[in-house]
């Protein structure tokens, strides 16, 4: 109530998806917040970090995948959870970030991406969101609830230069705790998961959740449009069984109590109430979204209520991105979506206070 008192008094509708995380058009990403420096800025990713992740692409040079990588997503996050222990939770802004080329029909990705972690206070998210529903609402930006597709904003000039505004004086380099990747191999059939950790000047190798000796994560997905064959490595140890349901001939040949514990699986890894990222391994969350698209095609009859329906994106599985674009379509798991719809109340609980 008293949230709903103040922004009525000063005229902004209330927190919606589009501000706590929004896409970023693929038309503007390489400008909105520029990652490399190349036009004069301070870079968002240091070329020496850069350098220490596995290379994004095989069909790349080094210099263009820097030079191309963009800013395609947002999200603030005014209390992000990692693991079991009960802790206090950690405010941070993340970009994500993809190498953006041109091609004949319009600006396209790579299908590899980085994401990268700033460290902020709670003031500061709270700001920003509460600045990013003032600027939308002053310019007249009308959104609808759900994340499927870039935020609105980005039409309207004064929108864009207040957004980047707001967000540019987080993403300090001292503010950077770390980055992640996915980079992509293999004609676009198979990935690596890796990561860094960042303090100060000490950069170390994150260990895969779940996987003590494990540095990387390794997926391989070859049915394309056609059916699951995806395989993970090293196997998910969170959720023994979700296996069972990456391969559409595993599936078919399993037990009906086998099929019916993966899927209780599946659905708990797309909570972010059950699992985060600290609990699990980033493949086996990034598997889920394509892995339930077939699911539901293939076996109609299996309970997958969720908040969230896999959108058509996932129809090739091939498509492991969370949040960020396939090629040039805007991919948006379910699992981020419901991370967006908690992140949106969580904001709005403090704003509150």
């Amino acid at each position: 109530m008293a949230l709903a008192l103040a922004l009525a008094a000063c005229g902004p509708a209330v927190l919606v998806d589009q501000d706590v995380s929004f896409l970023v058009p693929l038309s503007q990403a390489r400008t909105f917040l520029p990652v490399s420096g190349a036009s004069g800025g301070r870079p968002l990713l240091s070329r020496a970090l850069f350098d220490r992740l596995p290379a994004l692409t095989v069909v790349d040079e080094p210099d263009a995948l820097y030079g191309a990588l963009s800013t395609v997503g947002v999200r603030l996050d005014a209390c992000f959870k990692e693991g079991r222990q009960e802790q206090a939770c950690r405010p941070q802004v993340r970009l994500v970030l993809q190498p953006v080329f041109d091609s004949a029909d319009g600006p396209t990705t790579r299908d590899a991406a980085i994401h990268l972690f700033f460290s902020v206070t709670e003031a500061d998210v709270k700001h920003v969101a509460r600045e990013l529903s003032l600027l939308r609402t002053q310019q007249s930006v009308t959104v609808a609830a759900g994340l499927t597709d870039a935020h609105p904003g980005f039409e309207t000039a004064k929108w864009v230069e207040g957004a980047r505004a707001l967000l540019s004086p987080l993403l300090r380099a001292e503010k950077l705790v770390r980055t992640t990747a996915m980079s992509v191999h293999a004609s676009n059939e198979a990935w690596i998961f890796s990561g860094l950790e960042i303090s100060g000047d000490i950069i170390t190798d994150i260990v895969v959740p779940t996987f003590p000796d494990a540095r990387e994560g390794h997926v391989a997905s070859t049915g394309g449009k056609d059916t699951l064959a995806i395989t993970l490595d090293p196997l998910p140890v969170a959720e023994p069984k979700l296996p069972t349901l990456l391969q559409s001939a595993t599936r078919r040949q399993a037990t009906e109590a086998d099929v019916t514990a993966a899927v209780e699986g599946l659905l708990r890894l797309e909570n972010p109430e059950d699992h985060n990222p600290g609990t699990t391994d980033c493949a086996s969350c990034h598997v889920v979204a394509t892995t339930k698209f077939f699911l539901q095609r293939e076996s109609p009859n299996l309970k997958l209520d969720s908040t969230s329906p896999s959108s058509a994106a996932y129809a090739n599985s091939r498509n492991l991105r969370a949040f960020g674009y396939f090629f040039q379509a805007p991919a948006v798991s379910s699992r981020v979506q419901r991370e967006t719809m908690a992140g949106r109340s969580e904001l709005s609980r403090r704003l509150e206070q």
